[in-house]
């Protein structure tokens, strides 16, 4: 098909070109205004138990004690804790996970440190909800060294390393906007094209359809032989 036909195949085709062009113009208008959302955290740090050797407790922080805050995010990220943290009045959605203290392109997982997010519609439900998020990892990380038998001496503990907050989370308008605007073109040439075909082919097959009806071929029904 050359670029004239298809030029042409899209003013015949107009009617599929104004539906995608309204739809293309919805969903710019939706990415250009996009609902409220917020995310609260807060990073708790994982404290060794106290050492008497070694008066400040960081410098006994080894990656096994941030092996036991992964077990505790995935105790709590199961669906039955997860059931007992909404009751607790954990809204919206959450996650557990350590804290990169590397980069990207190597990270590092050597200091004991684990991010709580909670994300909502609602700022002060999210910095509410990361709160309470907060306590329960606590209190879970107690009752798992409860149930191993660990004494309230060798004990880890948590503490806050960042205070709990919440801030709006802003995407990039401009590139939705040029995604919306390059899916929209690319509809307005294929999809007027692609009907066009399917509309002839269509037609093609009624025809057909109608001359091979009978009576419509034009030949005579054949007459009943009369008895002897």
């Amino acid at each position: 098909m050359t670029f004239r036909e298809l030029l042409g195949t899209i003013r015949a085709r107009w009617y599929v070109t104004a539906v995608i062009v309204l739809v293309t113009l919805a969903a710019a208008y939706k990415v250009d205004r996009p609902p409220r959302y917020y995310q609260a955290d807060t990073v708790l740090l994982l404290i060794p138990p106290t050492d008497p050797s070694a008066p400040n407790a960081l410098t006994a922080a080894t990656p096994s004690i941030a092996q036991t805050g992964v077990l505790v995010d995935s105790i709590l990220s199961d669906s039955s804790s997860a059931e007992q943290l909404r009751k607790a009045g954990v809204t919206g959605n959450f996650s557990l996970v350590p804290r990169n203290n590397g980069t990207i392109q190597t990270p590092r997982y050597t200091v004991p440190a684990e991010q709580l997010i909670v994300s909502g519609s609602d700022p002060d439900a999210s910095l509410a909800s990361v709160t309470a998020l907060s306590s329960a990892y606590a209190r879970e990380l107690d009752d798992l060294q409860t149930r191993a038998g660990v004494t309230a001496a060798d004990r880890i503990t948590t503490q806050v390393l960042v205070p709990p907050a919440v801030a709006p989370v802003k995407g990039s308008k401009s590139r939705g906007l040029a995604g919306v605007a390059a899916i929209g073109g690319i509809a307005v040439v294929l999809l007027p094209a692609a009907f066009d075909r399917y509309a002839r082919r269509r037609s093609r097959r009624l025809a057909a359809k109608r001359t091979r009806s009978p009576g419509k071929s034009g030949a005579e029904p054949p007459k009943e032989r009369l008895a002897a």
